[in-house]
C-alpha cells in the first residue's frame, strides 16, 4: 500500500498489517509469514516479534479492515463529495473488499466473528444513514440489516468466485464501476417492486396467525 516516490513514515508495525492485507487479499490466508514479511521488506522474526503469531496478524487486520469500511461509510454519509474522490482511486477499496470476501470464503470460526462485527458496523451505518434522512424507517430494522448483510456479502463472493481479479487493487473497478453500480443505485434507491397490497397483505398474515 506504500508508494516508491513518497517517503514511507509508518511504523515497522503498521507496514507488516499494510502488507499482510496486501497478500491476505492477493493470495489468501494461507499465505506464509515470509511472503508478507518480503512484501513488508522486514524479516519473519521482525513479525513474530510485533504480532507473536500469523492468527494475532489476521485478527488485527480484521479490526482494521472493518475499522476503515466503518470510516468510509460514515465519510460517505457526512461528507457525499467524497464518494466521487473516492471513485476515482478504488485500488485501496478493493483490498479491503476483496480481504471481506476471503475472509467469509475462508470456513473457519473466524469468519462466524468477523460476520458479528461486520454486522455492528452495517448497525452504525445503517442508522446514521436513518438519522440523516437517507434511509427509510422498516417494519423490522435487525431483520433488514441481516440481510443487507447477507445480500452485500453474497454479491461480492459470488463475483469473486465468477471473476477472480489478477490484482485485488482492480476489483471493485471490474465487479462496481465497470458493472454493477448503476444497478446497485437504482435497487437501492428506487422500489424494486411497484406499488400493491403484496406487502400488506404479508404482515396482516403474521399478526394472524396464532
Amino acid at each position: 500500500m506504500s508508494t516508491a516516490t513518497q517517503p514511507d513514515d509508518r511504523t515497522a508495525r503498521a507496514r507488516i498489517r499494510d502488507a499482510a492485507l496486501v497478500c491476505f487479499a492477493r493470495d489468501g490466508f494461507s499465505t506464509p509469514l515470509r511472503s508478507i514479511a518480503q512484501e513488508a521488506g522486514v524479516s519473519v522474526p521482525l513479525i513474530t516479534h510485533h504480532y507473536k503469531t500469523k492468527d494475532a496478524l489476521r485478527q488485527t487486520c480484521d479490526e482494521w479492515v472493518l475499522d476503515r469500511f466503518l470510516e468510509l461509510k460514515l465519510l460517505a454519509i457526512h461528507t457525499p463529495d467524497s464518494v466521487k474522490e473516492s471513485l476515482a482511486d478504488t485500488s485501496s477499496a478493493s483490498v479491503l473488499t476483496v480481504y471481506i470476501v476471503r475472509s467469509f470464503l475462508d470456513a473457519t470460526s473466524s469468519a462466524r466473528r468477523f460476520f458479528d462485527r461486520y454486522m455492528d458496523q452495517l448497525r452504525t451505518i445503517i442508522a446514521t444513514a436513518r438519522a440523516a434522512g437517507m434511509v427509510n424507517p422498516s417494519v423490522d430494522e435487525e431483520e433488514q440489516l441481516h440481510l443487507l448483510a447477507t445480500q452485500s456479502i453474497g454479491t461480492l463472493m459470488v463475483e469473486f468466485v465468477l471473476h477472480p481479479p489478477e490484482d485485488p487493487t482492480l476489483f471493485v473497478d471490474q465487479v462496481f464501476t465497470s458493472r454493477n453500480m448503476t444497478a446497485y443505485m437504482e435497487i437501492y434507491s428506487q422500489p424494486l417492486l411497484a406499488p400493491s397490497p403484496a406487502m400488506d397483505t404479508y404482515l396482516t398474515s403474521i399478526k394472524e396467525k396464532p
